[in-house]
């Protein structure tokens, strides 16, 4: 028999709690003497620091892959000439018997662009890189690649953005299938090519994306999971839509102001925009920056003439030579939709 029973097995319930209370009472139950909170003990860590830092929202480059690569030897100047034969017409005229007519003339257009190098660097004193609960040559390179990738990204948009007559407005009031199979139908007239396994390619913002996806015509969006099993699916690809295959990226053209704002779509054929870089010193193809990395320059600091005591511990640096260009300003090989979104 247990001591409680011995002790309160006759007692009613009330009077049972009252006397477990006065038992304790026996043992006297003080609070702790010391707490967290307690006067004085100023010596206690109060934060602990998380030495990995937390995401950012760091947006997807689609550019580069949509345009056509070129290069210049190193060696052999800044400039690069590409030259375009001009069509013959049809001849419909029969030949006459016996008499040798004029031979067919061929002419020329030429297309150059001109390299241009970029580059940036960070650096960091030798006490942050002994002190910093972050390893700090990451951190720099970390933002110095995103830097990188974001300016050939925005580059490469600013050169197909100049070509403002390319720029048409949507069919609607928001973009829809319809838009995508017009300007296609557009760039076929001209006999503009597809890109890649006979579809365009169209580099689009995520806003945009939901009207399609809500465009319950026929013929409309189709998510890129119905059809990955059974073909080749690029990076960033989300779906397709009237000869289309989307990528999306937020680092797209925008005009007018909040709530106006206009997001453009780019719908590219082949042969639109050129890359030229400079062989061995073109940037990388760098799509999506949490999981690739931009290429950098890595330099240990250290005592030296211009730092005689070694202050700068570290330093991080990028540099590539290249140039976007229109290869076909006669007849553009790509349009750019400008449309309202409905979410924002």
């Amino acid at each position: 028999m247990s001591l409680l029973r011995i002790l309160f097995g006759r007692l009613s319930f009330s009077a049972l709690t009252d006397s477990i209370f006065s038992l304790f009472a026996l043992f006297d139950y003080a609070p702790a003497g010391l707490t967290t909170q307690s006067p004085g003990f100023t010596h206690l860590a109060t934060v602990y620091y998380e030495r990995r830092s937390l995401e950012r929202l760091e947006a997807m480059f689609r550019f580069y892959q949509v345009c056509e690569p070129h290069d210049i030897p190193q060696g052999a100047g800044r400039t690069i000439q590409m030259n375009r034969y001009t069509l013959p017409g049809f001849n419909t005229v029969p030949a006459a018997e016996g008499v040798i007519g004029a031979p067919v003339p061929q002419a020329t257009t030429t297309v150059s662009a001109t390299v241009e190098q970029y580059s940036d660097f960070m650096s960091a004193s030798a006490l942050l890189t002994e002190t910093d609960i972050n390893p700090t040559n990451d951190r720099m390179a970390d933002d110095l690649s995103y830097r990188a990738t974001g300016t050939v990204d925005t580059i490469i948009r600013t050169e197909i953005d100049s070509n403002t007559s390319a720029k048409v407005a949507t069919i609607g009031a928001y973009l829809s299938a319809a838009d995508f199979k017009a300007n296609v139908a557009l760039l076929l007239g001209i006999n503009v090519r597809p890109r890649f396994d006979n579809y365009f390619f169209s580099v689009i913002h995520p806003y945009v994306v939901y009207d399609l996806i809500s465009d319950n015509t026929a013929g409309g969006f189709i998510d890129a999971l119905k059809y990955m099993a059974g073909r080749q699916v690029l990076q960033g690809e989300v779906g397709e839509i009237g000869m289309c295959r989307l990528l999306t990226s937020t680092n797209v053209g925008t005009s007018g102001s909040v709530p106006n704002v206009l997001y453009s779509t780019y719908i590219m054929g082949s042969g639109g925009i050129g890359i030229v870089n400079l062989t061995g010193r073109g940037p990388d193809q760098v799509v999506d920056p949490r999981k690739q990395r931009f290429t950098l320059a890595m330099v240990k600091g250290g005592p030296s003439p211009a730092d005689p005591v070694g202050e700068i511990a570290s330093y991080v640096s990028y540099r590539f030579v290249f140039a976007a260009k229109t290869l076909d300003t006669t007849n553009l090989r790509f349009k750019i939709v400008t449309a309202d979104a409905s979410l924002v």
